[in-house]
């Protein structure tokens, strides 16, 4: 448990952790495998989420994704380029409720370096990165003391 002090400190800065998906390189589900080559390898993002045309998380996609299936289905450059990377989408990382509370936004970030934020209805709101989060750890150690008295409790 986050001491409550702590908590209302960094969830002061709340509005600042969320990067809204219209600020994001995100994919449409039905986008091919080579427009999202390209994008990937020209913009040098490792992983960006991928939603369908009415805005529903369905995962995301990197080039590892891509070349994993590629192996996996024994596919030719040509056959793999056309393809809609709906087929490819990694699924299994992790995703935080846009009400999730910040202990379990820093549990899921040590293994993620961001969380999709989704609705109840899977609808993508956008992302929560480990460097957001960090940079508010910062503030905080920095910071605290200008708003908080820090005493050594008495037993």
């Amino acid at each position: 448990m986050i001491a409550k002090e702590f908590e209302e400190f960094l969830l002061a800065h709340l509005e600042n952790y969320l990067t809204p998906e219209e600020e994001l390189a995100i994919f449409i589900d039905s986008h091919n495998v080579s427009h999202v080559m390209l994008l990937l390898t020209n913009n040098g993002f490792s992983r960006v989420p991928v939603m369908t045309k009415d805005k529903h998380y369905v995962g995301t996609i990197s080039m590892s994704d891509i070349i994993q299936y590629q192996k996996e289905h024994d596919l030719t450059e040509m056959e793999l380029a056309d393809l809609d990377i709906s087929l490819m989408v990694n699924k299994k990382l992790p995703t935080i409720a846009f009400d999730a509370d910040l202990t379990e936004v820093m549990h899921k970030l040590v293994d993620a370096s961001f969380l999709p934020v989704l609705t109840n209805d899977q609808l993508f709101l956008g992302i929560i990165t480990r460097k957001s989060i960090l940079k508010a750890i910062n503030s905080l150690l920095h910071d605290f003391n200008r708003f908080y008295e820090i005493q050594p409790k008495e037993d």
